[in-house]
């Protein structure tokens, strides 16, 4: 099986391999304004094309000369007026190719809208990664060097960044385990048992796949108990008073549970807890 091919010159060829190596890490610049502007100045040609072309239009139907007054009811004369310059075929033409760049921009506008933005935990891994000697030991010197900011900045709300990467549908527990929980015992345990992926980084990844095998054994575990566990202390308890109280907390602890634990929408928590 091919392996990711990784690269000891610093610079873009370091970084690229990286991003190649953890998916999590391609993270790239959205140019939101610069997108919207280039669809402006198009729109903006389009207009003014449009009205060229409507006030030909209206001067070749009202022209006696040749078939100028025949251009908007037969093609063929149209087409055939451009063998001799046209301007109203011209314009047509002018707008078709326009028009084949604005609606492809706007299409691409809108796929890059639907990419998420960075999962802050990841950023700031890059953000970290290439600050480091033995990393990206601040390589890169040009312009674009401060694009993902820096790892002493807070991360903004509103960073004009994009990732290429899904994040898939993860609960609350799901985020912490992989994002706080893995990293407290990967230091105090796992790294000394774990082989690290790059000798020169020293950097060690757990897969996916398998962090959430864990949480979901984990979900699972606990869904089954607190029934359970529900279940035996009402049998436990005679008062009546004490029972409703004790209902009233384990609905509260189930509707905790699904809301952390799970995915699970407003609605879905709503009608569960109802039920």
């Amino acid at each position: 099986m091919a392996e990711q091919s990784v690269s000891s010159v610093e610079g873009y060829p370091k970084l690229a391999c990286h991003m190649g190596r953890y998916t999590q890490s391609a993270i790239y610049r959205r140019f939101s304004s610069l997108n919207s502007e280039n669809i402006l100045y198009m729109q903006a040609e389009l207009v003014h094309l449009e009205k060229k072309l409507r006030r030909l239009q209206a001067e070749d139907h009202a022209s006696s000369e040749g078939h100028r007054s025949n251009y908007s009811r037969d093609w063929y004369w149209l087409n055939y007026a451009s063998e001799e310059g046209s301007e109203q075929w011209e314009t047509a033409v002018a707008i078709r190719q326009k028009l084949k760049e604005y609606n492809d921009a706007i299409i691409q506008q809108s796929v890059m809208g639907h990419l998420a933005d960075p999962n802050p935990h990841h950023l700031r891994s890059l953000q970290q990664w290439l600050e480091r000697p033995g990393m990206g030991n601040l390589a890169l010197i040009g312009k674009d060097r401060n694009v993902w900011g820096t790892s002493d900045e807070r991360i903004s709300s509103n960073i004009d960044l994009l990732t290429v990467c899904p994040p898939g549908s993860r609960d609350s527990f799901s985020a912490w385990f992989t994002e706080s929980f893995i990293h407290v015992i990967h230091k105090l345990v796992w790294r000394h048992l774990k082989k690290v992926d790059d000798l020169e980084s020293g950097i060690a990844s757990y897969e996916e796949n398998v962090l959430h095998k864990y949480t979901s054994h984990i979900t699972t575990i606990i869904a089954s108990l607190l029934p359970i566990l529900a279940i035996v202390v009402l049998y436990r308890v005679d008062s009546m008073n004490a029972r409703l109280g004790l209902i009233a907390l384990f609905t509260f602890t189930f509707t905790t549970a699904l809301s952390f634990f799970t995915s699970a929408t407003r609605g879905e928590i709503f009608i569960a807890t109802s039920t």
